[in-house]
């Protein structure tokens, strides 16, 4: 193998686990709801806390998640926090996923596509892979 082709493996390998690494920050509906509320703007933990209905610990969880894969950034503001979506990219790679996923979800629902289900179990009243 000639180190280009090494190069190029590892650029591959570097990128997937990129990706593996923000779509695990993804993965979970509230982040998602989270990053949609926040918007480029940004919002104050209460804020979300009451956009959602959540407990302030939750959120602040899933914000901690969210900051450790850099897609939320924390701006002080005096005594409080203000958190906003780093990179407009990030709501449009939402909007693309939120496509694709309407996208399979037609697949599935048409009945020739039904053996091409997930082979996992769904839970929580049909809200997703048990994961």
């Amino acid at each position: 193998m000639t180190t280009q082709e090494q190069d190029n493996e590892r650029n591959i390998v570097e990128s997937a686990e990129m990706v593996a690494w923000v779509a695990r920050a993804l993965s979970h509906p509230l982040r998602v709801m989270i990053l949609r509320t926040l918007g480029e703007e940004g919002v104050y933990v209460m804020d979300l806390v009451a956009a959602l209905g959540r407990p302030q610990a939750n959120i602040s969880q899933h914000l901690m998640v969210l900051r450790e894969t850099g897609l939320v950034v924390a701006e002080r503001e005096g005594v409080a926090i203000r958190y906003r979506v780093r990179s407009p990219r990030v709501l449009e790679a939402l909007e693309s996923l939120e496509t694709v996923g309407k996208e399979v979800a037609r697949m599935w629902a048409e009945e020739e596509m039904w053996p091409m289900r997930p082979r996992r179990r769904w839970h929580r009243r049909g809200r997703g892979p048990k994961c």
